[in-house]
């Protein structure tokens, strides 16, 4: 007869792990794509947070088992490459929380307004708007380059792309 903590674990924690696994993919993705992602963040964050703690504690109770995976050479070597891997990308696109640096020059560009901005392109408030418009983007020249993507369903990089691309079709005068 199947003890009463085996049976808790496979009738409970096991279909909340995979509901909380399928909720963390599908919210992440949705984060990585854009797409609703101020609809998700919160839930996104939190309960990736459950998901980590019944992870921490599959580990910890089967803390022996994980050891043995750590004997064979592979497996070793695919928990130092993965846990490598994930550091260096981590460093090469986390952004600090400091003010200086070039984030700060690019949260600067992508929180003024456009008319403010729009010469940092080679063009004025009109012309960058004819070029949003021609991507099918409304804007106005008090808008932030981040309110105009947000919008338009991309981030402030997006929108700098178009004028950036405005700017080196403009025909020669």
């Amino acid at each position: 007869m199947p003890s009463i903590s085996s049976t808790i674990t496979r009738q409970i924690v096991t279909p909340v792990t995979i509901v909380l696994f399928v909720v963390s993919t599908v919210t992440g993705l949705m984060l990585l794509l854009h797409w609703n992602g101020n609809l998700v963040r919160f839930s996104h964050e939190w309960l990736s947070v459950g998901f980590s703690a019944i992870g921490l504690w599959h580990l910890a109770r089967n803390w022996t088992a994980f050891l043995q995976y750590f004997k064979r050479n592979v497996a070793l070597s695919a928990f130092v490459v993965s846990v490598a891997g994930s550091l260096v990308f981590t460093a090469m696109t986390g952004t600090p929380a400091s003010t200086g640096g070039p984030g700060a020059m690019m949260r600067a560009v992508a929180n003024a307004p456009l008319a403010t901005v729009a010469p940092v392109f080679g063009l004025d408030a009109d012309k960058a708007i004819q070029a949003l418009k021609a991507a099918n983007i409304e804007a106005q020249p008090g808008e932030s380059l981040s309110a105009i993507g947000t919008r338009a369903g991309m981030n402030a990089v997006g929108v700098a792309n178009i004028l950036t691309a405005a700017k080196q079709t403009k025909p020669a005068s």
